[in-house]
């Protein structure tokens, strides 16, 4: 006789199979964000086009932060969603902490691009109202936002305020503003000079990190974002422009690496 063969254990076998397989071809309901990258302002990205005003070459660079978002219409899978909570430079979000219901890819491009112009605009009115204060005989007032000319694909939000302002001040004194020094920056600007909080603080610092930034400006409202235990390079929270460039114009410190300006964090 024949020996006979039970169909069961092919059917566990199955059934464990799918039970396994089917969560990571299935698409989860997160967001994917990574760090992005670090952008160097000068000599390329960050131009103005005007005869009139006086415009000096800078000792030094400052990065624009950006991260990597999941887009609205991406499909995140299980597999990708396992992959990302294992590294420690991933983190997942909800949808709807991110995105609002049945919005698209185009319409938060479209979202995206007009904070960044928002951004710009923002930036100019700030900067001339900080020459206007610190340095009157620079006059900068015929210049309009499109006289600005910046060259960022791909790139949109309104967290490159603060930074566009720290670049437009150095291109317009003759101060050494910047001493040699690659300063990073990620938070919005107000005409009057408030740094504003932006998303994604922890992602940037690690883009500024592998920019090779040495300074990290972060408005003040993100300190219950920062890690605790930030290395190789000094993160600055403030809370206005005046506390970036009062930073900036004293002797640079090579030495300190961690977190200034955070009563959350002990410093």
């Amino acid at each position: 006789m024949a020996p006979r063969f039970s169909k069961t254990p092919r059917l566990l076998t199955l059934f464990f199979s799918l039970f396994f397989l089917i969560p990571l071809v299935t698409p989860v309901n997160f967001v994917v964000i990574q760090p992005g990258e670090g952008t160097p302002l000068f000599p390329k990205v960050l131009k103005v086009k005007s005869a009139d005003v006086k415009t000096y070459k800078p000792n030094g660079q400052v990065y624009l932060l950006s991260i990597w978002v999941s887009t609205a219409d991406a499909k995140i899978l299980g597999a990708e969603a396992i992959g990302c909570w294992a590294r420690a430079d991933c983190v997942l979000f909800p949808r709807s902490a991110i995105y609002k219901r049945n919005t698209t890819s185009v319409k938060e491009e479209k979202i995206a691009l007009r904070e960044m112009k928002l951004s710009q605009s923002d930036a100019m009115a700030a900067t001339k109202n900080y020459l206007r204060k610190n340095f009157p005989s620079i006059d900068i007032s015929k210049l309009s936002d499109s006289s600005l000319k910046i060259s960022l694909p791909n790139t949109g939000g309104p967290s490159g305020g603060l930074i566009f302002t720290i670049g437009l001040i150095d291109f317009f004194t003759p101060v050494d503003i910047l001493q040699g020094q690659k300063v990073a920056g990620s938070g919005t600007i107000a005409a009057d000079g408030k740094v504003g909080a932006i998303g994604g603080i922890s992602e940037k610092i690690i883009a500024a990190k592998k920019a090779g930034a040495t300074v990290l400006f972060a408005s003040r409202e993100n300190c219950g974002e920062i890690p605790e235990n930030v290395s190789g390079i000094s993160v600055v929270a403030i809370s206005t422009l005046e506390e970036a460039m009062t930073y900036l114009r004293k002797p640079p410190d090579s030495n300190f690496r961690g977190v200034t300006g955070c009563t959350n964090l002990g410093a």
